[in-house]
Parts: structure tokens; C-alpha cells; sequence
């Protein structure tokens, strides 16, 4: 199996965000439930895709209503610059009204971008926060754990009005954040993210966060963990031009095999860190059953698997050893988000565990205790916290 092809990058419309690739770990016949599930889920998204269109007049278009393309900077205070910020808003608005936002099959187009709508409810949010309470529980009071919710690219970028017809997002993590059964820490993002909506912080093309949108979410963790974010100027970086990501791949068909005009007219770029200080990485790939050394960032990725760049994408986990001295220890369960945000987390722990559930076969809590780790950070998109499924694989390594 070649490093390209074995990436455990997944596809849109799985049941949990990191889904795709390789899974031997209970047998299951993958490739079958990953089309079963496909296909519910698809049909669902579509029968959604319905309710609001017909709510919306037109069958390719909706309400318009403005994105502000600039973010507001909390040290703007001078009465000036609100005047100036407001008229700017004012035009924009002006410039914006003939936006119209439309369905390419169940991708929802928005000013040149790509979005997945949000229909987690409450109930899932519960349920996923009992997931989380469960891991705090088991690895007892000793362990910090933490809980990202990432907000989708909809739920920030957004206007209202598109907003309005789908579940909120915002009152989603609320509840999750708030229905833990045990001491767990949540780190909030969303509004750290709205904060730089004007900013490249998600995909165009892809479901995913940008290095910089997980920068942001990074900054917000290192505040509740009591840790010193690395600086982006520190930092060398590279990039993988020429990306058109799975909500791209969504839109090819067989009537329509370029897929979306605006998504192909401007791929998108992977830009990615350097992280100094990493010692070494050890990576079990999905389909194979030994680890093998590897560097942090898989800087060959290319094509529609260049969002796998970021610690090799999702795999059942990678051991990563730093520099550092801090006497912490992180364990990291992810989603596709997690990918993006991991590489920074090594300027500040000696060592970290990424593990996606969806591949891993072990007990997580065993590992944890047994390896003296201090902490955990779960972290998973609000779309696939309201997800059975993915609770359903995140408890799956817990006992």
C-alpha cells in the first residue's frame, strides 16, 4: 500500500468526519457501511436540502443576506474607527445583496464557497457531552480532560437569514459544554473564529478547517490549559496548492463530472507549519498492522488528499515525542479538525497520543493511565458530535 493511497482521509457524507480508509478493528465490512451510511446520509442532507428550498423561493436561490467580510478587532475602540467600521459594514451589506446562495446536489454554495448545513440536536448534544463525562469519569481526577467543539465554516461565515433555516449551532455546543456529569473543561472557539471570519480560516472546497482557523481554536485552548500558545511569526511554513476538497468532490457527477464551476475556478491551498523541537513520530497508517517512523507533516500529500498533510490525516494514531520538558503528557481523540490543530500542540507537551476512533483498536483509558499522561483533549466538529456514530466509536475505545 503506498503512503499516498493509505491516508485515512475521509468521504463526504461518512458517518463521522474521519471515516474513510482502512478499518480492521472489529471486522467490520467497511467499504459496504461506508456506501450504506453514504447514501442515508445523503438522503437525508437531500430531504433537508428540500424543506428548505422550498422555503426559500427558487429552487438555486435564498434569501440574501450579507457576510461581513472583515472581522472586528477587540482593541478597536476609538469612536472613529466605529464609525469608520460601521459605514464599512453599511457597504458591504450594499455589496452584498445580490449574493444569492444555492444547492449543488447537497452541497450549499454561498459566495464561492462550499457548505455543509448543521441539523445536530439537542439531545445528540447530551448525549455526545455524556460520551466526554464518561472518559473524565473513567481516567479520574488526577487527568485534565478538555472538550473542542468546532464550529462548521456555516455557523461562522454564514449570514442570519441562511442561518435561521438551519438547527443552531451556537445553542448546540452551549448545551454540550453545559450537560457534562463530570469535572470536564470546555474550550470554546466559536467566537474566537467569528472574530476572523473576514480571515482564510475554513476551506472553500473542503469541510475542514484551514492551519490558521485551527491556530485561533489552538490560541483559546492554550488560555484554558494554562500554557504559552507558540507564536505563527516563529514559525516557517509551506504549501499545497491546487486543493478542491471533498464538498468539491460532492459536486462531481455523472451528468456533471467537472463538479462545481466557482469551487474548480479557485482551488484552495494547504498551507501548513513547521513545528521545531519534534523528536520523532511514529504513525500506525490504516491497513497496516506495525508503526513506522515518519515526519510530522506529510508535506508530499497532493490532489484531494492534501488536507491529509497534517499529521498524515486519520489513522488509528501517531506517537509523537518533542524537546520539550514540561512534565506534560497530552492525548489527543480527533476528528478531521483535530488533524490541523495538532501540530501546534507540540510546542507545548513532551509527548502526545493522537488516536481517531474510528481506527483504533486498543482501550484509550489503559494507554492513558499506563503512560502517565497528565492530559486529554477531545476534540470533533459540531457536525459529527451530533453524530451516533461517532459517540458510538469514541466509547468503543473506552472500555
Amino acid at each position: 500500500m503506498s503512503r499516498r493511497s493509505s491516508f485515512g482521509y475521509s468521504s463526504y457524507g461518512s458517518r463521522s468526519y474521519g471515516s474513510g480508509g482502512f478499518d480492521g478493528k472489529r471486522g467490520r465490512n467497511n467499504r459496504m457501511k461506508r456506501i450504506i451510511i453514504a447514501l442515508a446520509s445523503l438522503a437525508a442532507i437531500a430531504a433537508s436540502a428540500a424543506v428548505i428550498c422550498a422555503v426559500i423561493s427558487g429552487s438555486r436561490n435564498t434569501v440574501t443576506e450579507p457576510v461581513q467580510e472583515q472581522s472586528s478587532r477587540a482593541d478597536a475602540e476609538t469612536s472613529q474607527t466605529k464609525q469608520s467600521s460601521a459605514e464599512e459594514s453599511k457597504e458591504e451589506v450594499s455589496k452584498e445583496k445580490n449574493v444569492e446562495g444555492y444547492y449543488d446536489g447537497n452541497v450549499f454554495m454561498y459566495d464561492g464557497s462550499g457548505y455543509e448545513l448543521f441539523y445536530g440536536t439537542g439531545s445528540a448534544a447530551k448525549n455526545y457531552a455524556s460520551v466526554v463525562s464518561y472518559i473524565k469519569k473513567a481516567v479520574g481526577n488526577d487527568i485534565r480532560v478538555y472538550n473542542i467543539v468546532a464550529p462548521d465554516h456555516a455557523a461562522v461565515a454564514l449570514p442570519e437569514k441562511y442561518l435561521s433555516k438551519m438547527n443552531d449551532e451556537k445553542e448546540f455546543i452551549d448545551t454540550v459544554y453545559s450537560s457534562y456529569s463530570d469535572e470536564v473543561i470546555p474550550v470554546d472557539t466559536l467566537a474566537a473564529e467569528q472574530k476572523h471570519k473576514g480571515e482564510y480560516i475554513y476551506f472553500r472546497s473542503d469541510i475542514n478547517w484551514t492551519a490558521l482557523g485551527a491556530y485561533y481554536a489552538y490560541e483559546q485552548f492554550c488560555i484554558k490549559a494554562g500554557l504559552n500558545a507558540v507564536s505563527l511569526d516563529s514559525l516557517s511554513k509551506g504549501s499545497i496548492t491546487g486543493f478542491l476538497g471533498l464538498l468539491y468532490t460532492a459536486t462531481q457527477t455523472e451528468k456533471n463530472p467537472e463538479g462545481n464551476k466557482e469551487l474548480a475556478a479557485m482551488p484552495d491551498t494547504v498551507v501548513y507549519y513547521n513545528m521545531p523541537g519534534v523528536q520523532s513520530c511514529y504513525l500506525l497508517e490504516n491497513g497496516d498492522t506495525e508503526e513506522k517512523e515518519v515526519p510530522l507533516i506529510a508535506t508530499f500529500a497532493e490532489g484531494r488528499f492534501a488536507y491529509s498533510a497534517f499529521v498524515w490525516g486519520d489513522n488509528p494514531y501517531m506517537r509523537i515525542k518533542t524537546d520539550n520538558k514540561t512534565g506534560r503528557k497530552l492525548c489527543l481523540i480527533k476528528d478531521t479538525y483535530g488533524s490541523a490543530l495538532a501540530p501546534f500542540l507540540t510546542a507545548n507537551y513532551d509527548e502526545i497520543f493522537i488516536v481517531d476512533p474510528a481506527y483504533y483498536s486498543g482501550n484509550i483509558i489503559e494507554y492513558i493511565r499506563d503512560n502517565k499522561y497528565t492530559d486529554v483533549l477531545v476534540i470533533n466538529s459540531a457536525k459529527n458530535a451530533g453524530i451516533q456514530n461517532r459517540a458510538d466509536d469514541i466509547m468503543s475505545i473506552l472500555k
